[in-house]
């Protein structure tokens, strides 16, 4: 029997709250990538594509986690999907346009603080994580994250350069 009967949603066990945790954490990130990915379009499509790939790889990591989860016999821990989708979008129906570099280069040093949160939520996960093959697919996002927060201080630095030479 499942750890985490589909009753308990809101409340996984404390053994299965870290692959509960870094999935909600991961399904915010990707929507947050998404949202940078249409601000950044009008401007700086090249940004956007960053952005969007950035999501894509979120999408990734929550895949892994649901493969995971089904492995241990542990796919009622997760959030449901669908409903879950629809609450991030709710939450983050607001885009605003990027029009000029500073602009973009504020965005930017708010998007690279949140990867580098990410960042350190997730090396938490893996040094504090119990559950089986969690750690080492945990290991594993905290080495995209480190290289996601290299391209974004490049971007940010990229942008920033250019809104003093203008």
């Amino acid at each position: 029997m499942p750890a985490c009967p589909p009753e308990m949603h809101a409340r996984p066990s404390p053994a299965d709250q870290p692959l509960s945790l870094t999935y909600d954490h991961e399904s915010r990130e990707m929507e947050r990538y998404r949202g940078l990915a249409l601000s950044f379009l009008p401007t700086r499509p090249h940004v956007s594509r960053l952005m969007a790939t950035l999501g894509i790889e979120c999408e990734q990591r929550l895949g892994a986690l649901e493969t995971l989860a089904e492995q241990l016999q542990r796919r009622h821990c997760l959030p449901v999907t669908l409903a879950r989708r629809r609450v991030l979008a709710e939450q983050y129906r607001l885009h605003l346009f990027i029009s000029d570099d500073a602009m973009a280069s504020q965005t930017l040093s708010y998007a690279l603080a949140f990867a580098q949160h990410s960042l350190q939520f997730s090396e938490l996960m893996a040094r504090h994580c119990q559950l089986t093959r969690l750690d080492a697919l945990l290991a594993r996002f905290v080495d995209g994250k480190r290289h996601e927060c290299r391209l974004l201080e490049e971007v940010r630095d990229q942008t920033q350069r250019a809104a003093v030479g203008t």
